[in-house]
C-alpha cells in the first residue's frame, strides 16, 4: 500500500527512496534517543499524485526536452526553472489530493506551528549535498498554510540553483522527485549549527549559535557565535563575539528579525556547558553514522 505519510520514528532504510536521507536521517537520531522533535514525512507518492492529477506530468517534459538539459547555458537553467516553478505555483493541490494528506496527518500536527523541509531522495548522499538548494519554512500555521507550504517546497526542486547543481552532478532533472519533512517547531532560547569536524580545519568541532531561531544564522541574516573545540577533550580553542543586535523569532505565519534585548546583547547563546551538551550530540551522530556530521 502506497503511504503518503510516514512518521520519522517509524522509517527504515527501505524508505529511502520515499523519503530522501534528510528524513531517514532524522528517523535514525530518533532512534537512537537523540532529540529529534516530532514529525512525519510526506513521501515522494504525494509529489507524484500532484504531478498525475493536475497534468503536470504531461507538461513538464514539454519545457525539459526543448534542449539537452547538460547543454544548457545557466540564463536557460534560469529561465527553465522559473517556467517550471511558475507551474507549480500556479496550480493548487487537487481537493482530493489535499484532502487525503490532512487526513494523513497526526491530530498533533494540525495544531501545532510546524517546520516544513525539503528531503529530496537519490540526490543528498556521500557524494553529493543538496543543502540549502531547496526551500524550508517555519513556524508555519494552520492547514491552508501547511498545503501552501509543501506546493513551495515541491516548486524548490526547480529552482535554477538547484537546477545547475544537477547539471554539474550530471543528474537527470526528470527523475526527480520531492519528499517533505512537517515537523513541529519547537522554539529554543537559542539555535545554531555544529559541525563534528570543523570544515578546512578537520582536526578540530565547531559550534556556532544565535539568539532565536537558526534561520537568522543560516539565512545569513544574524551573525553567530562561533566556538572551535578540541573534539577529543573539549577544550575551547578559540572563541569569535560577534555584535549581537538581532535575533530571527516567530511571528503570525512566519518568522521575523528582531531586536535583541540588552541582556541577550551582552551574553552569549553559546555557553561552554552548552557547548559541552552539544559536542557530546555530535559525538553520538557521528558514531551513529560512521562520518563526520554536521547538525
Amino acid at each position: 500500500m502506497r503511504s503518503l505519510c510516514i512518521d520519522l520514528t517509524a522509517l527504515s532504510d527501505a524508505d529511502l527512496p520515499l523519503v530522501g536521507g534528510k528524513a531517514r536521517a532524522l528517523g535514525r537520531l530518533a532512534d537512537t534517543g537523540l532529540p529529534v522533535p516530532p514529525g512525519i514525512c510526506l513521501t515522494t507518492f504525494a509529489y507524484a499524485q500532484y504531478l498525475d492529477a493536475t497534468g503536470l506530468r504531461q507538461r513538464l517534459p514539454l519545457l525539459l526536452e526543448r534542449k539537452p538539459f547538460q547543454e544548457m547555458r545557466w540564463e536557460e537553467l534560469w529561465d527553465l526553472g522559473l517556467r517550471i516553478r511558475s507551474l507549480f505555483l500556479n496550480t493548487p493541490l487537487p481537493e482530493e489530493l489535499a484532502a487525503e494528506i490532512i487526513a494523513a496527518l497526526p491530530p498533533r500536527l494540525t495544531h501545532a506551528p510546524l517546520t516544513v523541509r525539503s528531503s529530496a531522495p537519490a540526490e543528498d548522499s556521500a557524494a553529493s549535498s543538496f543543502a540549502g538548494l531547496h526551500d524550508s519554512f517555519v513556524n508555519v500555521r494552520g492547514l491552508p498554510a501547511l498545503l501552501d507550504s509543501v506546493r513551495l517546497v515541491w516548486a524548490s526542486l526547480w529552482s535554477d540553483r538547484a537546477l545547475l547543481y544537477r547539471q554539474e552532478l550530471g543528474l537527470d532533472p526528470a527523475g526527480s522527485a520531492m519528499a517533505v519533512i512537517l515537523q513541529e517547531l519547537i522554539v529554543g532560547d537559542c539555535s545554531g549549527v555544529a559541525f563534528s569536524r570543523c570544515p578546512g580545519r578537520e582536526e578540530l568541532a565547531a559550534i556556532e549559535a544565535v539568539w532565536g531561531l537558526n534561520q537568522g544564522l543560516v539565512d545569513g541574516d544574524v551573525e553567530p557565535d562561533r566556538l572551535l573545540i578540541e573534539p577529543s577533550t573539549g577544550i575551547i580553542l578559540e572563541r569569535h563575539h560577534p555584535e549581537r543586535l538581532h535575533a530571527c523569532r516567530p511571528t503570525g505565519n512566519g518568522v521575523a528579525l528582531v531586536p535583541l534585548s540588552t541582556a541577550e546583547q551582552a551574553a552569549s547563546p553559546l555557553t561552554e556547558a552548552t557547548a559541552t551538551r552539544v559536542l557530546a550530540l555530535l559525538r553520538q551522530a557521528e558514531t551513529l553514522f560512521g562520518v563526520p556530521q554536521d547538525m
